[in-house]
């Protein structure tokens, strides 16, 4: 498959945003309008233009880093950008972490705005194809800033690229930038085909816009609507659950009829770090994303009970029979990566707790493990970064209707789909085990969980439930010890860090320390 070539264009060419600019940028020169008008000239140069946004989908991997300011994961380093402060909760408004997606966002928004703004001096180009490439455009820049909504809250709304003199914005309220979004989605849709041929494969489609949408209402909670939209999308018949959950990850499968749109790199070409920053020892990888027992606790056994509620549940052999996903996703001890068998009980494993880039919690992903590892440590891997599945619609659909009240089969229906995927085979949710709105809002909440880890969904379902307060302060905890039954504690599991939560703060992200002090016009969110 031909992957979308992705091109840097050259700095005489790309506008920068306001955000991206530093002070000894705006003493630059402005860039002269003819260098503008000299590129804008072919197709070709338009579809560079919208190839270069792209490129910020997948962040060079730092999406998944994410996953350990939540409850699922966990960072023994703070490089890079200062990650583990927003997961421990003792963060600032001048660390990494939070300038970083601030400026990639803003400096897609700037690159997709660049494209609206000149794209219709290109002569010689078919209206359709045209369309095509503004709808591409504003999807992009409507997906920045429906994680801006989610990370920041209020953010400077920008549709244009920006004179010098206008600099200095004001925050727009999360609910406008929130219509703005489902506003564009609803326009562009039209504007995309539902497939592309295998020389554009992984460009936006109109079940991306419409899966977007269904995503942003569900994450405002307008739950009618976002019930609306998702089956919009089911309704297409373009998308299904695919038999091999782990293979959405591994390389191997990048073209799977689940993946309705993901950051796309290509082995030896635009490439990534993941195996370094997911991997083990074994792997030659840091272990920097790890999982925590919350997440490994939260997968049901396999007669569909908790592990607090099943009689299958043994803690002498915790890992058996269990959801099978939890054995797709984490490597637990004996797992099998890559013909690697890894087992941090040995201590003799250069896998096991204690020992050089080991994993501290005793855990490592098998989610995101590439099945071929190659090159440097920051360009060994060419897996997609998976950025809205299927899977996500139809419990998307399923979450709405429960919250709206309008509960029929079709709910179990959805989550059924995600629930019994071929190879996990989960057994069916039903009126007998979950009838009430309460019990179903555990349900799906549960499936979500246990479904995205590491895919970013649950740093923002934490926050839109409100349970972040509940699930991300005290103590993160490991494996159980099992090195040394001698030791007093034998049978606890380790300790890996102690956190904290500001319930009247860490709902939201700071504006960049940065930014408030290059605009006068940014006011902070409260208690940073």
């Amino acid at each position: 498959m031909k992957k979308i070539q992705y091109i840097i264009l050259i700095l005489a060419v790309i506008t920068v945003s306001f955000t991206a600019c530093k002070k000894n940028e705006l003493d630059k020169q402005p860039l002269d309008a003819s260098s503008a008008a000299n590129f804008w000239k072919t197709e070709t140069n338009a579809v560079q233009a919208v190839n270069n946004i792209y490129r910020y989908l997948g962040d060079f991997t730092d999406r998944i880093f994410l996953s350990c300011a939540t409850d699922d994961s966990y960072s023994w380093s703070n490089w890079p950008d200062d990650i583990q402060y927003a997961g421990n909760g003792t963060g600032t408004a001048s660390n990494g972490v939070f300038s970083h997606y601030w400026s990639n966002f803003y400096t897609m928004i700037g690159a997709a705005n660049n494209v609206l703004d000149n794209i219709n001096k290109v002569t010689g180009m078919t209206d359709d194809k045209r369309k095509r490439l503004i709808g591409e455009s504003r999807f992009l820049r409507a997906y920045a800033y429906q994680q801006l909504i989610g990370m920041y809250g209020d953010v400077p709304l920008i549709t244009h690229v920006q004179a010098i003199s206008e600099f200095d914005v004001a925050r727009t309220s999360k609910a406008t930038v929130s219509k703005f979004i489902v506003a564009e989605l609803d326009t562009i849709a039209t504007y995309l085909p539902l497939t592309y041929a295998t020389a554009d494969q992984g460009r936006i489609t109109r079940g991306a816009a419409m899966a977007l949408k269904a995503r942003t209402l569900l994450y405002n909670a307008q739950y009618t609507e976002a019930a609306t939209a998702a089956k919009a999308v089911m309704d297409l018949s373009q998308y299904s659950i695919d038999g091999d959950y782990l293979s959405l990850f591994n390389g191997s499968n990048k073209t799977s009829p689940e993946i309705i749109l993901a950051g796309q790199y290509l082995a030896n070409t635009y490439t990534n770090a993941t195996a370094t920053w997911v991997g083990g020892p074994t792997l030659g990888g840091w272990s920097q994303v790890v999982p925590l027992q919350k997440l490994v606790d939260d997968y049901e056994c396999t007669d569909g009970n908790t592990i607090d509620q099943s009689a299958l549940y043994n803690p002498a052999k915790p890992f058996d029979n269990r959801d099978p996903r939890l054995k797709l996703t984490v490597v637990v001890p004996g797992t099998t990566v890559n013909g690697n068998v890894i087992d941090v009980t040995s201590p003799n494993s250069i896998d096991a707790l204690g020992k050089n880039n080991a994993s501290f919690t005793g855990y490592y992903y098998k989610k995101y493990i590439p099945t071929v590892i190659s090159g440097n440590w920051d360009s060994n891997s060419y897996n997609d970064i998976v950025l809205i599945r299927y899977a996500e619609v139809l419990l998307t659909y399923a979450e709405a209707k429960i919250e709206a009240g309008s509960i029929d089969q079709s709910v179990y229906d959805a989550i059924n789909k995600v629930r019994q995927r071929p190879g996990v085979n989960m057994p069916a949710l039903t009126a007998a085990t979950a009838s009430t709105q309460v019990q179903l809002r555990a349900a799906v909440r549960r499936e979500r969980h246990v479904e995205f880890p590491m895919e970013d969904n649950r740093l923002f379902d934490i926050r839109r439930w409100k349970i972040a307060e509940t699930v991300m302060p005290g103590n993160a905890y490991g494996i159980l010890n099992y090195f040394n039954t001698a030791r007093a504690d034998y049978g606890q599991h380790v300790l890996v860090e102690k956190r904290q939560f500001n319930v009247s703060r860490d709902y939201l992200w700071p504006i960049p320390q940065n930014e408030i002090d290059l605009n006068k016009q940014l006011v902070q969110n409260p208690g940073w």
